[in-house]
């Protein structure tokens, strides 16, 4: 799970000296606060878009708090992988009107006849790659050059502008016969289709380097476009101004050169109460700036700019405070070269004759491994009458119980409290690591069936172990590693016997996989003296890499990692049947894209052949993994601000501050658990509850009285929840529910005046979340004017006598029994008939 405290540590004493130079760490490296991701937050610092010679490493950034003066940022932030230059030359960046920022890049010198594009929510985290082949028409074009992202507001569309080499266009002389320049532009909506390439400004010279400028909020201005271009003849070679009623043109008006010869790459931004053009004056090695309120008159503002050395053109954009601030926390914390070698402990042949048979039964059918086919998927119908499941976190992380279940990350990081804690309680890490406290997690108490008839009394209908955490010690029998509960520790199979208890009770049982993020989870050990970097313990702790060189797809989960995450995956489908698995978040990293579609394939059409339904929950954080429709969508830690269209699942703890066992848990109350399942189930979603076992073995006294708490409220009220679905609209009432992850320990209060209904057998319940001290609920939504029928009857769940009740025009009034059915919230059951 995503560990939900983020304090930033400091990098401590290294055996590298170099790396003693590190400023600050990011303790997990895993998302920025929510007030560094708000994309609604004031536009009010620059970013400006680079790369360095020679043009392999990525993107990088320059910020300005005036629009003037710019400083760098640390690090690259997307290797390029696209076209066969595998280059990123002029990046140029947009925000589009989904918060979504869009790049597009040059991918070579020469060769490649389209431009590389990527996407991010928050500029760290990229989806997959992409190719768009824009000239392929022209068989003389050379090269797609400069590409440079518009978006344009009335067309409701992204233009893409780019300069091609066209050999022989214009005459000797005017141009070198091999260096012909034309412009030419396409449009995209959803960056999946693109239209045919078309020319976009023929000025009669050879141009490149062409940016639009939205002018039409200036009264003053000539036309509500202008083009800043450069002339690339060789007399000129400098840059002008064109003018347009749309941002395709057609351009008029072009002027003379406004900046000296040899200059190039223009970008605009608005500072200082002017439109600032920078450009690349590469003939002085220099950055130069024009200044101008209505692109007639300029005044050069060189001497006012102040422009890192060794800057390369591409993009000016503005950006919140927490834009910038998390680029320049997550640039730092970017290491390379930190991992150690990983190996499946297996031979080769082996390894590919079973990965050969998850392929054959991932192309068997009925589901194929490509998103079309998967999105075949439908959730099963016992998931959605479900409604209440338990996610279970133990593991050797529950020994120390300090902290949260990342201990075993945090106390390698200097810094940390987990860390102080370890050097103090157990030694130093070169002497005690993660790796002993297995010996101690003997699960003594564990008694199986004892856990799953208390899961039944709680009156969850599904289970969902971890099978496996970041730490990458498996809890039950693999065949890919020696450092499982099955073989040391405990020496059981946890998750086997978990399977068998549950499914005696009747209970589904699930199971969750980690181990993507084992790719970067002991890497902070590689940072100081520890066990970590001992080549005996890299059958545990390998591959240690680095999370922030894996998210620039510069370090990224190579094959051996990927196909033993495959493997480890396929492993639990077939030696425990699970009806559902569920992924953390780091799958998200596009590398894993095509394994993704492999498992989700071979999985879905082992359950056909098992005849069980299965679904797989994903997220969306730092990323998509699974498109929508695919699966069953999850929120970490929080909930949904209205009905979803699709089943979705929210997981959440007992806790609010770890999901494994620690010391000093802050425990949510019952009621607040009560309420949070009747809000999710009334807009379409099951709640995935976690509770985090001692490591004896024992549930912890608090956490079985949370969970025999809302099996009482459910042997009241359950018919109201399980196998319901929603109604027209969730609910009503005062209180605002926020929508997204990671909400949940900011939650508001409800009140008896909020109401969450859900359907039935023609029965529409209507649960309130509080009990009036008035004696008496009102209901505005079932009032005959808002119901469009009439009430026929009301009764009060758990109540075995009469209710007075009656509906008027503008709601339904309920007066309530002196002594409550039940404690937190009460249902009604209303029928009615329509008019």
């Amino acid at each position: 799970m995503l560990d939900i405290l983020r304090p930033v540590g400091l990098v401590g004493r290294r055996s590298v000296a170099a790396w003693l130079l590190l400023g600050v760490l990011c303790g997990s490296g895993v998302t920025a606060s929510a007030q560094e991701k708000d994309p609604n937050a004031s536009q009010d610092l620059y970013l400006f878009t680079s790369f360095e010679e020679p043009a392999d490493a990525g993107l990088r950034f320059l910020w300005s708090e005036d629009g003037l003066s710019w400083q760098r940022i640390p690090g690259a932030f997307l290797k390029p992988h696209v076209g066969d230059g595998k280059l990123m030359r002029d990046p140029s960046l947009v925000r589009g009107p989904d918060n979504t920022f869009h790049l597009v890049w040059t991918t070579a010198w020469r060769g490649d006849r389209g431009f590389g594009h990527a996407s991010s929510k928050d500029m760290v985290h990229w989806a997959p790659q992409q190719f768009v082949p824009v000239m392929e028409h022209e068989p003389t074009a050379v090269n797609v050059w400069a590409p440079e992202v518009f978006y344009d507001e009335p067309g409701e569309r992204y233009i893409i502008a780019w300069a091609t080499t066209l050999p022989g266009e214009y005459p000797d002389g005017q141009e070198d016969a091999d260096n012909n320049h034309r412009m030419y532009y396409t449009t995209t909506q959803d960056w999946e289709s693109f239209t045919p390439a078309e020319l976009f400004c023929e000025p009669g010279f050879s141009v490149i380097d062409a940016v639009i400028v939205d002018l039409r909020d200036e009264p003053q201005a000539k036309a509500p476009y202008a083009l800043v271009l450069k002339d690339n003849t060789r007399p000129v070679r400098a840059l002008k101004v064109a003018w347009g009623d749309s941002p395709t043109g057609p351009w008029r008006d072009v002027t003379e050169p406004l900046t000296a010869h040899l200059t190039e790459g223009p970008t605009v931004t608005k500072a200082d109460d002017h439109y600032v053009i920078y450009y690349d004056a590469y003939g002085d090695k220099k950055y130069g700036a024009l200044a101008t309120k209505d692109f007639v008159s300029f005044e050069d503002w060189t001497d006012r700019v102040d422009v890192p050395e060794g800057h390369k053109h591409g993009t000016i954009m503005r950006a919140t405070e927490g834009n910038v601030a998390y680029l320049r926390r997550v640039g730092p914390e970017q290491i390379g070269g930190l991992g150690m070698p990983f190996e499946i402990p297996m031979d080769d042949a082996e390894v590919e004759r079973r990965l050969a048979e998850i392929d054959r039964v991932a192309n068997r059918g009925p589901f194929k491994p490509s998103w079309e086919s998967i999105k075949r998927f439908e959730a099963p119908e016992w998931y959605r009458d479900a409604k209440f499941g338990l996610f279970i976190h133990w593991g050797p992380y529950s020994v120390p119980a300090f902290g949260s279940e990342w201990y075993p990350r945090y106390m390698y990081q200097e810094g940390r409290k987990e860390y102080e804690h370890h050097l103090a309680t157990y030694g130093p890490l070169t002497e005690f690591g993660y790796k002993d406290f297995i010996p101690r997690f003997k699960a003594e108490r564990f008694d199986p069936q004892e856990w799953a008839q208390l899961f039944k009394e709680s009156g969850a209908k599904y289970i969902v172990p971890v099978a496996e955490h970041h730490d990458g010690f498996p809890m039950y029998e693999s065949d890919y590693t020696e450092w499982s509960a099955a073989k040391k520790g405990p020496k059981r199979d946890v998750i086997g016997e978990l399977a068998d208890a549950a499914r005696a009770e009747g209970i589904v049982f699930g199971a969750s996989s980690h181990r993507a993020e084992h790719w970067w989870f002991f890497g902070q050990g590689r940072l100081t003296e520890s066990d970590v970097s001992d080549p005996a313990n890299a059958a545990i702790y390998a591959p240690a890499n680095n999370k922030r060189m894996a998210e620039t797809q510069a370090e990224a989960p190579d094959k051996e990692f990927l196909d033993d995450w495959l493997l480890r995956s396929c492993e639990i489908v077939d030696k425990h049947r699970p009806q559902v698995v569920y992924f953390d978040w780091w799958i998200c990293q596009p590398v894993f894209q095509p394994y993704l579609k492999r498992f989700a394939a071979y999985y879905y059409n082992r359950g056909e052949e098992w005849g069980l339904g299965t679904a797989i929950n994903f997220k969306d954080w730092e990323g998509r993994s699974f498109p929508d429709g695919t699966g069953v969508f999850d929120i970490e830690r929080g909930r949904s601000a209205d009905t979803r269209p699709d089943f979705w699942q929210t997981c959440t703890s007992v806790s609010k501050n770890s999901w494994g066992y620690i010391e000093g848990h802050k425990y949510k109350e019952s009621g607040e658990l009560i309420e949070d399942l009747i809000d999710v189930v009334s807009k379409n979603g099951t709640m995935l509850l976690n509770i985090g076992p001692k490591a004896d073995g024992t549930i912890p006294n608090r956490e079985q009285e949370m969970l025999r708490d809302i099996g009482a409220w459910l042997a009241v009220n359950g018919e109201a929840i399980y196998g319901t679905r929603p109604w027209t609209h969730y609910g009503e009432g005062p209180t605002d529910v926020a929508g997204g992850s990671f909400g949940d320990g900011k939650r508001k209060a409800f009140t008896s005046e909020d109401f969450r209904f859900t359907t039935q057998d023609g029965k529409l319940y209507a649960v309130a979340l509080g009990w009036p001290e008035s004696g008496r609920l009102t209901v505005e939504s079932l009032g005959h004017e808002s119901l469009g029928g009439q009430v026929d009857s009301v009764e009060l769940l758990g109540h075995e006598g009469d209710l007075q009740w009656r509906q008027t025009q503008q709601a339904l009034e309920v007066s309530m029994p002196q002594n409550r059915p039940c404690e937190h919230a009460y249902t009604l059951r209303v029928t009615h008939s329509a008019e």
